[in-house]
Order: C-alpha cells, then structure tokens, then sequence
C-alpha cells in the first residue's frame, strides 16, 4: 500500500508479509524470506502468533453459525469463502452475490 492509499506519507509503502506458522519454533523466522525481498525496513512490527480456530459443529442444531479464525491472508479472499460455507450451512444453498452492473457506480454523484 502507499500514499496513493492514503496509508502512509509519499515516498513510503506499508507491506503485510504474514504466514499460518508451522510448528512451535520462533515464528519470526518463516518471515524472514518474505522480508528480505522487501529491501529497506523503516520499520517493522511483529507480533506473536495468533491461534486458528474452526467451528467444531455445523450450526444446525441450536442456529449458531460461527466463523473461522481470521487467517494470515491481506486480501480477505478466505473470509469471503468462510462467509459462503457459513450461508450454505445456515440456508442450505449456495450463496449467490450480483456485481455491479455495466454504468453502476460505487460513488455517488453531486
């Protein structure tokens, strides 16, 4: 991300490297390849591994549909998939979901 993002000040960028961790040695280190492709670090902040979790039932019997653990990935692609399981599960059908048609607009206009 960048100043184009309103994130951060021109001539900067913010960069998410994160991974699901394997094992219980320092976390730190399965980062490290993804680090050293970025070049100079201003600054870096880590923190400790989070736990995953998954729902142990499907939600049926008492109307309590719960999510998965949020995952180590930036782009909310498996949250999306997490929301689609928990639609299925509660409704029973495939979740269907319309896009923007051609001409539509996010923004209104003044």
């Amino acid at each position: 991300m960048s100043s184009a993002h309103n994130v951060c000040p021109k001539g900067y960028y913010i960069a998410i490297v994160s991974t699901i961790a394997e094992g219980d040695s320092n976390h730190h280190l399965e980062l490290q390849p993804g680090l050293e492709r970025l070049g100079k670090i201003e600054e870096c902040f880590m923190g400790p591994p989070i736990p995953m979790y998954e729902p142990i039932e499907s939600g049926q019997k008492d109307n309590v549909y719960i999510s998965r653990s949020y995952d180590a990935t930036s782009h909310f692609e498996t949250t999306t998939d997490d929301i689609r399981d928990i639609w299925k599960r509660a409704t029973g059908q495939e979740l269907k979901v319309e896009g923007l048609r051609e001409g539509q607009n996010l923004i209104a206009e003044e």
